[in-house]
């Protein structure tokens, strides 16, 4: 098995920990700088053994199972731990502050979501919430939590075509999951707030993303343009206009797209690139999925 020294497991220092070679992660550096990052670990042989040692750090893996595991082992701090059969999309948290070994048996796929605990501190500080001690969970017997499970399937598209996400897309998701596990699972989590947006700071963050059709803002940005705490907005702009920040700003990138393409002489490799597409084909098939679908006008948050 491989053996990693340095903090932060994720990427290819997780690959190394299970003795596999990693894609590279979504990383996303968010909520007071901190880092949340997204590997997905494939394992298509059986008993590929027990994993290295991980560094103690003030961290949690949040695990999601992408096919049935049948059989592993796990100790935490060198206690045996009850394991049992892992459903495809079960949850199980570890925490890196216990030294967790695992033993593969089953050959396994999984996505691994990277949690430093100040992540959950700043989510509950953000929400005037008590700070969170621990993640609780048993990880060797996993947890059906559909949440969790649907937030993290809507990123495996993304490893498959990396270049077509926007981090605006990724952050959104990443930090809707870390807001979800400090709030169930976590020891001390507290109520959420009350999540609204005044009509003037709806205003402001459409015209915010009409001006950034390349996809490139954050949640973060976005939030701190209306004073909102992070783990908060996503929510409250979806109930003011019914969408995610990263649909809408996928609705204004294809409504101007249809408008140049109203135009003569202009290719669609060209349009691709002045709406924030990743080319032509990726732009091709947005228009094709859309057919028909109601877009936000781009004119009115153009002027």
């Amino acid at each position: 098995m491989g053996r990693t020294s340095k903090p932060g497991a994720y990427g290819q220092r997780l690959g190394d920990i299970f003795g596999l070679k990693a894609p590279p992660p979504f990383i996303i550096r968010t909520l007071s700088r901190t880092t949340i990052a997204v590997t997905q670990i494939v394992c298509d042989v059986e008993n590929n053994g027990l994993t290295a040692p991980i560094p103690r750090e003030d961290a949690f893996l949040a695990t999601m199972q992408l096919r049935p595991c049948p059989r592993h082992d796990l100790w935490i701090d060198g206690k045996p731990q009850k394991t049992g059969y892992l459903a495809a999309g079960s949850l199980s948290i570890y925490d890196l502050r216990q030294n967790p070994i695992a033993n593969s048996i089953s050959p396994f796929r999984n996505l691994h979501f990277y949690l430093p605990h100040k992540v959950l501190n700043a989510i509950a500080d953000s929400d005037g919430a008590p700070r969170v001690d621990e993640l609780m969970s048993q990880p060797g017997l996993g947890v059906d939590d559909p949440i969790f499970k649907g937030l993290a399937t809507s990123l495996l598209p993304a490893f498959e075509n990396p270049q077509e996400v926007s981090p605006l897309f990724i952050d959104h998701v990443t930090v809707a999951i870390a807001a979800h596990l400090a709030r169930v699972y976590g020891t001390k989590a507290g109520k959420p707030a009350r999540i609204t947006l005044s009509d003037r700071e709806e205003r402001q963050i459409k015209e915010l993303l009409a001006s950034r059709l390349d996809g490139g803002l954050t949640v973060a940005e976005l939030a701190d343009a209306c004073g909102l705490p992070v783990s908060q907005f996503a929510e409250a702009f979806r109930r003011a206009t019914g969408l995610t920040p990263h649909r809408w700003i996928e609705c204004l990138q294809l409504a101007r797209a249809r408008d140049l393409l109203q135009q003569k002489n202009v290719s669609l490799a060209e349009v691709a690139a002045a709406t924030g597409f990743a080319s032509a084909d990726h732009l091709g098939r947005a228009l094709a999925r859309a057919d028909g679908a109601v877009v936000v006008p781009w004119r009115e948050y153009s002027k």
